[in-house]
């Protein structure tokens, strides 16, 4: 009876939310959590669920394998709204099953945030966990990167029939396999995206987590990812199941590599850009292997896949295009200016900052992104920054050195002028703004250039 109670409530509210043009993204599922705390343990019985957790990542990777599954052929549902939490969570599960509670779809791709995940795996009846990496993010909320660790190895140790993948270049996300009794599947990239790639100043996991000597490396990808290894302890990076073994192409909007997925090799295309979408595009390929889906899909989805909302997403300007990428820490904005740096068409680059509760209020983290000598280029037409922290974004480009250009501030987080600003450029633009400016943003654009609700 409780089951149908909280079923019928969520539906209720999300009926009045949605006549009210609001989300419904949350809402539903905490009203529903009232009536019945462990519901998800009753609408997680009758369909294969992959959740997806980590610092970076999560989002694209669900979009990579919602691709993978219409590739062939399933039912499924996602929570694609990113309300990442357990209310998030409960209501998308209740939004696709019966007002009994049986669900309607074959399988659920479920993305969670990493502290969230301790609550959720408690009720939650899972078959894959993805876990994409773990990287320093909103120090204010998360804490340090063991925490964050430890969350998840918690959470996965309460999920023992669950198939585990890992990210085998991650010292420490791969530092769990140690410590979970499940079946791991693991996934990596066996070579240097650049072959003169220096070893980064700033690295989130410089010490061994388990003897806490530093790492040797034969080569980094990005931040402290790469071929790691203690010479005092031998914890080593392992040659993984599902990976890269070379890049034959690094594109704006795609990649093409030569991968080896349990022995198969192939010439991959990644049909979205950026080194370190490479690693949600084998991660997902890891996920989907263990969801039982054939390589054949696999790959097809993989060559398919347009991007998620926010990430790498685009919106048309006459001839140009308005792209909007997501960034959250230091990690994940070093590795945007690294993309952006290999844009050789002209462009302009908005920078936008917020310090809300879902961002991080401590904003020092902006000084540890690697700007990789970007405005060096001649092809960074103009500069400007906007959110509420516009100015400590303004300082901090400006101290990165900008040559002779302006750092131009749109003040008051006037997203209409924004787009009023971009759609003026004659070129391409790139938006890099933190989540809940993305989040208020993109509604902005989306109505001036045409897009999809955020929740669709």
């Amino acid at each position: 009876m409780k089951v149908f109670l909280s079923c019928l409530v969520c539906r209720l509210v999300t009926f009045i939310l949605q006549k009210l043009g609001r989300g419904a993204t949350t809402l539903p599922g905490r009203v529903a959590l009232k009536v019945k705390r462990n519901v998800l343990s009753d609408l997680s019985k009758n369909v294969k669920v992959i959740i997806v957790t980590g610092t970076n990542g999560k989002t694209t990777s669900c979009r990579i394998i919602e691709e993978g599954l219409k590739t062939a052929g399933k039912t499924y549902f996602i929570n694609k709204s990113g309300a990442n939490l357990i209310t998030g969570i409960t209501a998308s599960f209740i939004m696709n099953s019966t007002i009994t509670g049986k669900n309607k779809m074959e399988y659920a791709i479920v993305e969670c945030d990493e502290n969230a995940f301790r609550e959720v795996s408690r009720y939650i009846r899972a078959d894959v966990v993805l876990v994409t990496n773990v990287f320093r993010d909103q120090l204010d909320r998360y804490g340090e990167v063991t925490h964050t660790l430890n969350a998840i190895k918690e959470s996965v140790l309460n999920l023992p029939d669950a198939t585990v993948c890992l990210n085998a270049d991650c010292s420490l996300t791969y530092s769990m396999s140690k410590d979970i009794p499940n079946k791991i599947i693991t996934y990596g990239v066996n070579v240097p995206f650049d072959k003169d790639a220096k070893e980064p100043e700033i690295s989130d996991a410089k010490y061994c987590i388990f003897c806490k000597h530093e790492y040797k490396y034969s080569y980094h990808t990005y931040g402290h990812l790469g071929g790691f290894e203690c010479s005092e302890c031998g914890y080593k990076r392992k040659t993984p199941d599902f990976a890269v073994d070379s890049v034959e192409e690094l594109k704006p909007n795609h990649s093409v590599v030569i991968t080896d997925f349990n022995g198969d090799k192939n010439i991959t295309k990644i049909n979205i850009g950026g080194t370190y979408n490479i690693y949600n595009a084998i991660g997902c390929a890891a996920g989907l292997y263990a969801l039982g889906i054939s390589q054949e899909n696999i790959y097809t989805a993989l060559q398919n896949f347009n991007g998620a909302f926010g990430r790498m997403e685009q919106f048309v300007s006459g001839d140009n295009k308005i792209n909007v990428i997501l960034v959250k820490n230091p990690a994940g904005f070093s590795q945007t200016m690294s993309f952006l740096k290999s844009i050789e068409d002209d462009f302009t680059m908005i920078l936008s900052l917020n310090d809300n509760a879902a961002d991080g209020r401590d904003v020092s983290w902006i000084w540890d992104v690697d700007f990789a000598d970007i405005f060096k280029k001649s092809n960074v037409k103009d500069i400007y920054v906007t959110g509420k922290r516009c100015y400590d974004m303004a300082i901090r480009v400006k101290y990165e050195g900008v040559g002779n250009r302006e750092i131009k501030v749109i003040e008051n987080e006037d997203y209409d002028k924004l787009v009023d600003i971009a759609t003026s450029q004659g070129r391409d633009v790139y938006i890099v703004p933190t989540y809940t400016s993305m989040m208020t943003m993109r509604p902005v654009i989306a109505k001036r250039l045409g897009g999809k609700d955020f929740w669709e």
